[in-house]
């Protein structure tokens, strides 16, 4: 009978002791704040900034159109092209005794694309705020499953202008994500909300706190929901006071060496140094990363209390403030359209340049430079700058499209010289004989190339499309072929019975997406 009364109690002991784990969970909770800059401009006054590219952006600042108080040039150097890698691979199958029944082979196509850049940055309030750096983007191109060497040559052959300039748009636009993160690391005063910073709650119900716990959970998330960057938090601070003093009361209830006990304790010191972190109070915090370290449980969490707790301090110190919680204006008053304004690659002034390869009938290549407001022109003409022995710019030289068989731009861009008629719809005054003449050469943006079709763009409005060895091609706006669309697609899918559908029913239409999927489909279709 003693025995049974003994491991009775030893069970409700048990029971007990089990109820009382602090089992500790994660809760989310709401923040809102102004990321501080490393590099601040002090008076409100002087935030202001200029750049040769609309992409990047000061978030704090207005954007002005020269001479603002930060100025930041970009230049994008253009996309480098490795080694063109065609690989067989044999595919071998085996019956159950592992005996190969038959070999079949395959090719892949494999070619690496880099990208670079760089940004220079003037700081007229802080002359040593100057930054300068280089900027990369890398990665690979590989496409598997063609059936022989040559297939896989000619679509590399076919597509690669497309495949580079995919990559070069791909690798800018990670470029440019790069320098806005850093130069508003630097320079910018950056809006951040954020629903993940978190408690540590008691996840136990049978634990004596547990409901009283998760009531000042409650209360903290309800208060930081009131949080906005723009706000200041001294209301806040009223409110989380309560919360504050309950995380007190509870440590002296909690003392010992055991685990459970110094995770109560635990919970209460990071909670309270928490509230104090995003009410911009890193001294407060301190004492708090301390009693953690003290404690025993959880150091690492004290000692990432103080690291945050210093940069906070030091930030403040820099940028004479002592809140993260204030207005911030950032306007465009440039009114200039939403075109890029591309860096000058010379020293030339109100000159907006690209470099570009220019590749003559003859095969003769030169690099030159262009105006950006010329290259709508280039249909008609290739009009690229002179200069001196000094390299400064003298004029311009103009030659007709009809002399170069290729254009490159160093962003990719590329212009092929195509004979077609232009189409009455959407030609211009200035060459209104041409639409007379019938067909002529122009040069025309290159949108998609295969062994089955090419597409091109004339005159950024006007599609051409060109089957290739045909010597001339077909503007999709002439009146044949608005008239007789359906009827020219299917002509043109011939072969390809489930493309032709796709046009009965009218999946595409007549405009430069829907003809760059129709190409797309008829080069993959078997």
């Amino acid at each position: 009978m003693k025995t049974l009364y003994s491991l009775l109690m030893a069970l409700v002991i048990s029971a007990i002791s089990f109820s009382q784990n602090a089992n500790l969970d994660r809760e989310y909770f709401n923040v809102s704040y102004v990321k501080l800059p490393s590099k601040p401009t002090l008076d409100n006054s002087k935030r202001t900034f200029s750049s040769n590219k609309r992409a990047i952006s000061l978030s704090g600042f207005s954007r002005v159109k020269e001479n603002g108080t930060i100025d930041i040039e970009y230049t994008f150097n253009g996309t480098n092209i490795g080694e063109v890698d065609i690989k067989k691979h044999t595919h071998e199958k085996k019956d159950k005794e592992g005996n190969v029944t038959s070999v079949s082979y395959s090719y892949s196509v494999s070619v690496s694309y880099s990208s670079s850049a760089n940004v220079s940055v003037s700081n007229s309030d802080v002359a040593e705020n100057d930054y300068h750096s280089d900027f990369s983007e890398s990665d690979n191109f590989k496409k598997e499953g063609f059936t022989s060497y040559s297939k896989a040559q000619s679509y590399y052959n076919n597509n690669r202008y497309n495949l580079r300039r995919t990559h070069t748009t791909k690798h800018s636009k990670t470029i440019l994500n790069k320098i806005n993160g850093t130069l508003n690391s630097m320079y910018g005063y950056v809006p951040y909300t954020s629903q993940n910073a978190q408690f540590w709650i008691l996840g136990n119900k049978k634990h004596p706190e547990y409901a009283k716990h998760v009531e000042a959970y409650e209360s903290l998330k309800a208060t930081f929901a009131k949080m906005k960057y723009d706000q200041p938090v001294n209301e806040l601070k009223v409110e989380v006071e309560p919360v504050i003093e309950y995380f007190k009361s509870i440590v002296p209830k909690y003392e010992g060496p055991k685990k459970k006990m110094a995770k109560m304790r635990y919970a209460s010191f990071y909670n309270s140094g928490l509230v104090y972190y995003y009410l911009d109070m890193p001294e407060k915090v301190k004492e708090y990363a301390q009693k953690i370290i003290d404690n025993g449980y959880g150091k690492s969490d004290g000692k990432y209390l103080n690291r945050i707790s210093d940069a906070l301090i030091e930030r403040f110190k820099i940028n004479q403030t002592d809140s993260r919680h204030f207005p911030v204006i950032t306007e465009d008053l440039t009114n200039l359209p939403e075109e890029e304004v591309e860096q000058p690659q010379n020293n030339t002034s109100n000159l907006e340049l690209i470099k570009a390869y220019l590749i003559t009938k003859a095969g003769d290549t030169a690099l030159a430079d262009m105006d950006t407001k010329n290259v709508k022109r280039i249909g008609y003409e290739v009009k690229t700058l002179k200069y001196d022995n000094n390299g400064s710019p003298i004029g311009s030289e103009v030659k007709s499209a009809k002399e170069f068989k290729e254009v490159l731009f160093v962003d990719g861009t590329h212009y092929k010289n195509v004979l077609f008629k232009e189409s009455s719809i959407k030609g211009d005054a200035v060459n209104s004989e041409t639409l007379l003449s019938g067909a002529a050469e122009k040069l025309c943006k290159v949108i998609y190339e295969s062994d089955k079709i090419n597409l091109y763009l004339f005159n950024e409005e006007e599609p051409i499309i060109l089957l290739p060895g045909a010597d001339k091609g077909k503007s999709t706006l002439s009146t044949k072929f608005v008239f007789g669309f359906k009827k020219n697609l299917a002509k043109l899918a011939e072969g390809c019975p489930t493309l032709i559908e796709k046009v009965e029913s009218k999946a595409f239409k007549n405009n430069l997406g829907d003809l760059l999927k129709f190409c797309e489909a008829l080069a993959a279709c078997e």
